[in-house]
C-alpha cells in the first residue's frame, strides 16, 4: 500500500465495548486488527457505513475477515453499494476465534464517507448436544447476529417420551444465498438427511417428524448469514390428547404440567423421564442443571463436582484449580500449573550441577554466569561460548543511536524486507546466517487467492534503507523454503516463528551481517532498553515509512503484561514498549526484529514482531515471539547451522 495504509491494533476485554470509527478518511485504505481475549470469539457490530458508490464494489468496501489478514477465503461479510445507516445496525458479525480483520478502502476520495462500528468479547459457544424437550427453540450460534466461519453442530431432537412425534417449523432461514442448483456445497442446515440452504417456501416451513429427528448445521470458512431459527413441539398422533400429554390410563394432561415436579398422571408418568436439562446445561449426579460453561471449568457448578467426572479424558493434564493442559505444554519446561504438577517427575535430564538457567557448553559443563555468549570473555573451557560470534555487529554505524528516527545505511544490516512480486513489501524478517532467516509465521498462511507458504513466490530484501527501491538492496535472494513451527495458533499468535532459507547465501559486508541468536537460557531483563527496527507507520495518524525506522522500547514483566492483555501472553510471548505511552513506536512490519545490545557489543534478537495494540498507547506494549524458547527447534530446523 506503499504510504496510502493506515493499520491499526485494538484489544477489546470481556464487557468492555471498542470502538471503531472513520470519519473524513484521508487515505484509500484502513484496517483494524481486532483482538479478544482467548476463548471468546470477536463481535462485531457495524452502526453506520455512508459515503458508498451505490453498486460498485470497486470504488468502496468495507470487508471483515476470520483472520489477521486479508485472505480471501477468510472474509466473514463485505458491504459496499448502497449506503446504509440508521437506528438499527447494519450487522452484527462473529469470528470463529478470538481475531478478526477490518479493512475500508475506496478508489477516490470522497468527503462525508462515514463508518462507525464497535467489536466486543463474546464467550465462544458450544453446539450441538441431546435435546429432549416438549417444546422450544433452536437456533445458529450467536443468532441473531450472524453465526460464525467454520461452525460444524449436530443436534439429537427427541420427545421425552415415545409415541409422540415432532413438527417443527422453521421460522427463519437465512444460511446461504446461492443458487438452487448448488446443492448447498458451502453453508448449509441438514434435518433428517435433507439439506437446505436456499430461501423456502412457505408450504416447506412446518413439517413433522417422528423422534427422534437429526439436525446437523455447517459453515465453511469464509462468508456468513443470519442463520436460521427453528420451533419444535412434541405431540401425540392420537386424537384422545391433541397438544396433550397423554397418561398410561388415557388420561390427558396439559403438556406444561409434564416434568413441573408435581405427579398429575396416576401412574407417575409425567414425572417419571425428567433427568434431561436443557440445551446448553449439564445434568449433575444430584439431579440439579447447570449451565454448560461450568462444565470443566476452574469453578464447580455442581455441588458433587460431578460435572467434572469427563473432564481428565478431554486434557492430558489438569491443574488442580481444572485448568486443562495439552500434550505438547507437559514437560516442556514452562510452567502453566500453579502447583508445577505439569512440570513434575519428568525425565528431561540436566547436568549434574547446572540449573535450568545455567548456560550449557558444547561439552556439557554448565557455566552460571549470566549471558556468557559472545561476550569476549572464554567462560566455557572447550570456548564454545565464544564459537557461534560472527554476528550482531554493525561496521557502517559508529554513533550513538537516537530512538524513532531514521534509520541511516547499514545500522541495522540483519533487517530483511520480504516482498511478492505482485503485492510488493509484506513482512520483515531478520539475517541470522548466510542461509537463514527468521520472520513470524503468521506471514505465510495461505488462502485461495495467495499461496503464502510458497517459497518461489517471495523474495528476500538484505541491506536495503528506502523501501520498494529494489535497487537499493545489497543483496537480493529468492527463498528455497519456508518452515513455519507446526504448533503455530492463528487465533492465539502462540509459537508465531518461522524460519526461512534462502536459495543461496549471501555474503557479509558492511551492509549485510547476521544478528545473533541467543542460547535458551539468555536472559533479557526487565527495564532492558531494546530497539524494533521496520517500515512500519511511524504514529497512528501517521503514514506509512518509506525509510527504514528505529525505536527505543522496554523490555516489560510478562506477569504485569498479562494484566494488561488479559492473559493473553504466553510463555512463549514477550513484550516490550512503554508502560507510560508516548514515546514507544507503531509496529515495525510483522516478521521484523526486536534487538538488544549485550556486554560483548553485540546485537541478540529478543523477538519477532507478532502483535499489539495500537501506538504508544498507555498501557498497551508491543508483543514479540520470544527466541530464546525456540533456540533449540531452530537450531535443529538448521542442523546447527545457525
Amino acid at each position: 500500500m506503499g504510504l496510502q495504509a493506515m493499520s491499526f491494533d485494538l484489544y477489546a476485554k470481556y464487557g468492555n465495548n471498542r470502538t471503531l470509527s472513520l470519519v473524513s478518511p484521508k487515505k484509500p485504505y484502513y484496517q483494524w486488527r481486532l483482538r479478544v481475549p482467548s476463548g471468546h470469539v470477536v463481535r462485531l457490530v457495524v452502526l453506520t457505513l455512508q459515503g458508498a458508490t451505490p453498486g460498485s464494489c470497486s470504488a468502496h468496501k468495507l470487508s471483515a475477515y476470520d483472520f489477521l489478514l486479508p485472505l480471501q477465503n477468510k472474509i466473514i461479510a463485505r458491504w459496499c453499494g448502497l449506503p446504509v445507516s440508521g437506528s438499527s445496525p447494519v450487522m452484527k458479525l462473529t469470528s470463529s476465534g478470538n481475531v478478526m480483520l477490518v479493512t475500508f478502502s475506496f478508489s477516490r476520495q470522497r468527503h462525508g464517507a462515514i463508518f462507525k462500528a464497535y467489536f466486543q468479547a463474546v464467550p465462544k459457544e458450544d453446539c450441538g448436544g441431546f435435546i429432549s424437550s416438549w417444546n422450544g427453540s433452536l437456533t445458529s450460534p450467536y443468532f441473531p447476529a450472524n453465526y460464525a466461519p467454520n461452525m460444524d453442530c449436530s443436534w439429537k431432537l427427541r420427545t421425552p417420551f415415545p409415541g409422540y412425534l415432532l413438527s417443527i417449523t422453521i421460522v427463519m432461514l437465512d444460511i446461504q444465498d446461492s443458487p438452487a442448483t448448488s446443492g448447498c456445497e458451502k453453508d448449509w442446515l441438514e434435518i433428517n438427511g435433507v439439506r437446505l440452504c436456499n430461501p423456502i417456501v412457505d408450504s416447506s416451513r412446518k413439517r413433522i417428524y417422528s423422534s427422534p429427528v437429526l439436525l446437523h448445521f455447517r459453515s465453511d470458512e469464509s462468508l456468513t448469514h443470519k442463520g436460521f431459527q427453528l420451533l419444535f413441539r412434541a405431540f401425540s398422533p392420537e386424537t384422545t390428547c391433541p397438544r396433550q400429554f397423554r397418561c398410561g390410563d388415557g388420561q390427558c394432561i396439559p403438556l406444561k404440567k409434564v416434568c413441573d415436579g408435581e405427579r398429575d398422571c396416576r401412574d407417575g408418568r409425567d414425572e417419571t423421564k425428567c433427568s434431561t436439562c436443557r440445551p446448553g446445561e449439564v445434568y449433575c449426579g444430584n439431579g440439579q442443571c447447570k449451565p454448560h460453561g461450568s462444565q470443566c471449568g476452574s469453578q464447580a457448578g455442581c455441588g458433587d463436582s460431578s460435572e467434572e467426572n469427563n473432564c481428565a479424558g478431554k486434557c492430558y493434564h489438569m491443574c488442580p484449580n481444572k485448568v486443562c493442559i495439552t500434550k505438547a505444554s507437559v514437560c516442556d519446561g514452562v510452567i502453566d500449573c500453579k502447583d508445577r504438577s505439569d512440570e513434575l517427575n519428568c525425565t528431561r535430564a540436566f547436568h549434574k550441577g547446572c540449573s535450568p538457567s545455567s548456560y550449557k557448553c558444547a561439552n556439557g559443563k554448565c557455566v552460571n554466569k549470566m549471558n556468557p555468549e559472545c561476550d569476549g570473555i572464554k567462560d566455557c573451557k572447550d570456548g564454545s561460548d565464544e564459537m557461534r560470534c560472527v554476528c550482531g555487529t554493525r561496521p557502517r554505524k559508529k554513533a550513538k543511536i537516537v530512538g524513532g528516527a531514521d534509520a541511516q545505511t547499514g545500522s541495522w544490516p540483519w533487517q530483511v524486507s520480504l516482498q511478492m512480486e505482485r503485492y510488493g513489501h509484506v513482512c520483515g524478517a531478520s539475517l541470522v546466517s548466510s542461509r537463514w532467516l527468521l520472520s513470524a509465521a503468521h506471514c505465510f498462511q495461505d488462502s485461495d487467492a495467495i499461496k503464502y507458504s510458497d517459497a518461489r513466490s517471495w523474495r528476500a530484501y538484505m541491506g536495503m534503507r528506502v523501501m520498494n527501491t529494489a535497487s537499493n538492496a545489497a543483496a537480493t535472494r529468492q527463498l528455497r523454503r519456508i518452515l513455519q513451527h507446526p504448533q503455530y495458533d492463528q487465533f492465539t499468535s502462540d509459537y508465531d516463528i518461522a524460519l526461512l532459507e534462502l536459495s543461496a547465501p549471501v555474503f557479509f559486508n558492511e551492509l549485510v551481517q547476521p544478528v545473533c541468536v541467543p542460547a535458551p537460557t539468555h536472559s533479557f531483563s526487565s527495564g532492558t532498553s531494546c530497539f524494533v527496527t521496520g517500515w512500519g507507520v511511524l504514529t497512528e495518524d501517521g503514514e506509512l515509512a518509506s525509510l527504514l525506522q528505529e525505536a527505543t522500547v522496554n523490555i516489560i514483566n510478562r506477569n504485569v503484561c498479562n494484566k494488561l492483555y488479559d492473559d493473553a501472553v504466553t510463555s512463549r510471548m514477550l513484550c516490550a514498549g512503554n508502560m507510560q505511552g508516548g514515546v514507544d513506536a507503531c509496529q515495525g512490519d510483522s516478521g521484523g526484529p526486536l534487538v538488544c545490545l549485550e556486554k560483548g557489543r553485540r546485537w541478540f534478537l529478543a523477538g519477532i514482531v507478532s502483535w499489539g495494540e495500537g501506538c504508544a498507547r498507555q498501557n498497551r506494549p508491543g508483543v514479540y515471539t520470544q527466541v530464546t524458547k525456540f533456540t533449540d527447534w531452530i537450531h535443529q530446523q538448521t542442523k546447527g547451522q545457525v
